[in-house]
């Protein structure tokens, strides 16, 4: 089901909305490139581009803003439509952003590494594009021919199938009519990265054990608590294999939790849970069958089911708890039972309350448990959400609404957060990764007041207990890990650098390349 973001308000506002959708230019009338936002970062590209580049061209414009769940199930299907029509189609990326660190260009080179997006991309800060084209949803896509022309509209999420047929049609047009050019884009490319971290995404402890999603690097990186790397599981390739430590696969693996002698790993692009034995380092897939698909109602075989966009994982009494960003809902699985199925959330995007069958989430991308409570970072509602497992109620902790976000302290019911992807419960209080404002949050929940512990990281996005003073965060921007001190929130490095470079039991996975890229600033008008 295809969500229309930008315009997903309650039911009170339809009436304005389809008026305001009346009043709206079609993106398809809308004829001819408007000049580039002066002044504005670009990307993979050495210097700027003009219009007079893109004519000539066949042409997909893609509308995106970074932290969009349905803008990043998009970036495959772009990148095979690149593989398949190669020179004679060119995609530029359109960063349309709805959250105000999504304008910043220190937060976009980071995004475009993470997704091997390497199309250039310039950021539309004041949505000047977006409002000459009439777009109205996230994400959108439009066809243009080589004169400039809007040929086709393509809203919400699509297939390669669906977009494919309309694109070759007009490449041939273009071809036959002799308007289709190919001149040279100052396009740039990648570079290695040798980063012990890359992009690093979620942390889980338990006992001695300290896990780490290294994303960027398609794999799992085991230590113990003083810092000591153990294993390292996963190959470095971006693929799905179940096997032994060295030779398994993952592809963005995120959301970590350790049951037992089992860390359970969210592989979000493999759309699949997977399995690591800590006594044999070896891998197996436990849920889902490797398609994307939409919020189950009914209990279904977990390696039968489709998964959407597994981010986040929570263990609970032998239940594996996963936030299905992709369905924004809350699911259950049951290892020894081998059961799957919906815990929270009705798969509409929002932020409602009530019973957790009913609720509406907003792109769940964080857990965390105390005795009673199941704790959700929501990041599209900027919003922090508790479910009650005695009652199954849910309400809203800090948080307003899918356009209502900010940095602001003091009482729950009025703070503010900025697209959080992370939380852990230490002491009565809530510890939060404020990814979009580079910050961690303290809830206290006795006064509920909403506190800042520290500032100025890079788009933090999991964070854990490590001991009663200690907290482990995924400073993700910046790939690394930190520790902080709750006794004088001071940070330092963790590991140790020297612990790193000693030998795991496990072979050391290839590093895969990581874009260093700097935004280039548009020439002055």
């Amino acid at each position: 089901m295809t969500r229309i973001r930008p315009i997903y308000l309650s039911l009170l506002a339809l009436p304005v909305i389809a008026l305001m959708l009346w009043l709206m230019p079609p993106a398809a009338t809308a004829q001819g490139y408007p000049p580039f936002p002066a002044h504005s970062p670009w990307f993979n590209v050495s210097q700027p581009l003009t219009t007079a580049e893109l004519h000539g061209r066949v042409v997909l414009l893609d509308f995106f803003t970074p932290g969009c769940i349905n803008c990043i199930h998009m970036i495959p299907v772009l990148q095979q439509l690149k593989a398949e029509f190669g020179d004679d189609l060119l995609v530029v990326g359109v960063t349309s952003p709805k959250f105000t660190a999504s304008k910043q260009a220190d937060n976009m080179a980071p995004f475009l590494r993470r997704f091997h997006i390497d199309e250039p991309v310039f950021i539309d800060a004041n949505m000047t594009w977006w409002q000459h084209y009439g777009v109205f949803a996230w994400p959108t896509i439009l066809l243009l021919g080589p004169e400039g022309h809007v040929i086709h509209s393509f809203t919400g999420e699509r297939s390669v199938a669906q977009m494919a047929h309309p694109i070759g049609e007009q490449i041939a047009a273009a071809k036959k009519a002799g308007t289709l050019t190919h001149p040279k884009l100052p396009l740039i490319t990648r570079t290695a990265d040798t980063d012990f971290f890359v992009l690093p995404t979620k942390i889980a402890v338990s006992g001695n054990r300290v896990a780490v999603s290294d994303t960027g690097h398609n794999r799992i990186d085991l230590f113990n608590t003083a810092g000591l790397l153990i294993a390292q599981i996963g190959s470095g390739n971006a693929g799905f294999t179940d096997g032994s430590a060295a030779t398994a696969e993952f592809n963005r693996p995120q959301g970590l939790a350790f049951m037992g002698n089992t860390l359970f790993v969210a592989d979000t692009d493999n759309q699949r849970i997977r399995a690591i034995n800590l006594a044999t380092m070896s891998v197996t897939t436990v849920a889902g069958n490797g398609t994307r698909g939409e919020g189950q109602i009914a209990p279904s075989a977990p390696l039968a089911t489709p998964l959407n966009s597994p981010w986040g994982l929570a263990s609970h009494h032998g239940s594996l708890y996963i936030a299905m960003a992709g369905d924004h809902q809350i699911w259950q699985l049951n290892p020894a039972k081998n059961t799957l199925a919906v815990f929270a959330g009705s798969s509409e995007e929002g932020l409602r309350d009530g019973e957790r069958r009913t609720a509406q989430f907003a792109q769940s991308s964080g857990l965390a448990f105390d005795a009673h409570n199941l704790y959700v970072a929501d990041p599209e509602s900027s919003a922090i959400r508790q479910i009650n497992l005695d009652t199954g109620l849910v309400i809203t902790l800090v948080g307003k609404g899918l356009f209502n976000f900010g940095d602001r302290d003091g009482a729950a019911a009025q703070a503010l957060l900025q697209h959080p992807q992370g939380v852990a419960y230490l002491d009565g209080a809530l510890y939060i990764c404020d990814t979009f404002n580079n910050a961690i949050r303290k809830l206290d929940l006795g006064s509920l007041r909403v506190s800042t512990v520290i500032k100025n990281l890079a788009q933090p996005n999991g964070i854990a207990v490590l001991n009663n003073h200690t907290l482990l965060i995924a400073n993700t921007n910046q790939d690394q890990v930190i520790a902080l001190n709750l006794n004088n929130n001071q940070t330092s490095a963790w590991p140790l650098p020297q612990n790193t470079h000693i030998t795991p039991q496990i072979p050391s996975p290839k590093l895969s390349p990581k874009l260093r890229l700097e935004p280039q600033p548009a020439p002055a008008s």
